[in-house]
């Protein structure tokens, strides 16, 4: 059995501020007082404390003052949060701020700047909060125990359904953003493209510190990172560390700790990457009788896989399945058919020779779409 300490506390600040009653003066600065950061809790009550000290470290008597606590944006352009702060004891300088769950139910998880203010007689004064004897001091406002419900959203990626031979599924290179870069450019008899490697999501503007990425992976061969910006125009950089995956198929997560302006994710499951250069797309072509698929013949075995690639069988028929495997040169060895599917249309009787094949797609009973897998169901909050 596991046990685990947990701690009940209240956040006890000291401030810095200047005694009106005994006349203190600023003759140097105490900085261990008033250097500590805020953390202010969505979905709970958050009871603040604050103990108010003179440049002595004596407590300075607040009795009858009226003290104001503000929650600003860290720009300084928007007030968050205003509320008045309530005196426990005055001749020891105890104050406390309540802040109800309501209060910050409106307002995002964010970076932000606390400051408070002291009325006392005559004098409106800033109570200095942080090391630099500044006003505003920051603090987080971080989603909590009960965080209100965040819907997930839906992130987009060009494609990462890479074929080797046919079209399928938006994967023609001519469909290929050409702001992802081209890399490699082959010349085969039926194979002929500049090929990208990386493929980037749309964008994510995080409303929190952690920012959590789902997806779903099929037979997926590649890298998975994230990477982050300042704004649209300007250079991404990594944020994670760039995990692979072999011909895995499951769902997974990414949690992205940190307050960054832009989010996207990045997908490299191109065979033109492969550490084992250079890498070289498999060409296979289907035997189908009388409506199943009967065998797949490896004609190109290419190179440089990682894992066995996925295998798709297109056409107008249904339920076709089957499996590759590899030798240590990533070179697709063999096609098994775990399910012949039905339905399909007989191929032509042709000789399979390197000039016949691969039959044209409508003279064919099925196609083989050879990949590095696909991600499907990118979903973020």
């Amino acid at each position: 059995m596991y046990s685990t300490q947990v701690y009940i506390f209240q956040q006890l600040t000291r401030v810095l501020t200047i005694d009106t009653v005994d006349g203190e003066s600023f003759t140097y600065r105490y900085n261990p007082v008033y250097a500590k950061k805020l953390t202010i809790n969505k979905g709970v009550d958050n009871v603040l404390l604050f103990e108010f000290l003179n440049q002595e470290e004596k407590p300075v008597d607040i009795t009858g003052s009226t003290l104001l606590f503000r929650l600003i944006s860290t720009d300084g352009a928007v007030l968050l949060l205003e509320q008045p702060m309530v005196i426990l004891n005055g001749p020891t300088g105890r104050a406390k701020v309540s802040i109800p769950t309501a209060n910050l139910m409106e307002i995002d998880a964010q970076p932000a700047s606390y400051s408070i203010t002291r009325a006392s007689g005559i004098l409106n004064e800033a109570v200095f909060t942080n090391a630099q004897s500044g006003a505003r001091a920051p603090v987080d406002i971080v989603n909590s125990v009960l965080p209100a419900f965040i819907p997930s959203a839906e992130l987009t990626i060009p494609t990462t359904q890479m074929t080797s031979q046919f079209s399928y599924g938006g994967t023609s290179f001519s469909n290929w953003p050409d702001w992802a870069g081209q890399y490699w450019a082959g010349n085969l008899s039926y194979w002929s493209t500049w090929n990208n490697t990386e493929y980037y999501s749309s964008f994510i503007e995080p409303t929190d510190v952690i920012t959590t990425v789902q997806m779903d992976l099929l037979n997926y061969t590649g890298t998975i990172k994230a990477q982050a910006a300042d704004n649209y125009q300007s250079i991404w950089y990594n944020v994670t560390d760039s995990t692979t995956y072999y011909n895995e198929t499951k769902t997974i997560t990414m949690n992205i700790v940190g307050w960054y302006p832009l989010l996207r994710l990045c997908f490299n499951n191109s065979i033109f990457a492969t550490p084992k250069q250079p890498g070289m797309p498999a060409v296979a072509y289907v035997f189908c009788n009388n409506g199943f698929v009967e065998s797949i013949t490896v004609q190109n075995p290419g190179s440089g896989y990682l894992a066995p690639p996925r295998v798709d069988i297109i056409g107008n028929g249904a339920g076709a399945e089957a499996i590759a495997t590899i030798n240590s040169q990533g070179e697709v060895t063999d096609i098994i058919v775990t399910n012949p599917g039905s339905g399909y249309w007989p191929v032509p009787i042709v000789n399979p020779n390197a000039t016949a094949y691969p039959v044209p797609p409508q003279n064919q009973g099925a196609v083989v779409a050879i990949s590095t897998g696909y991600v499907t169901q990118l979903l973020y909050r």
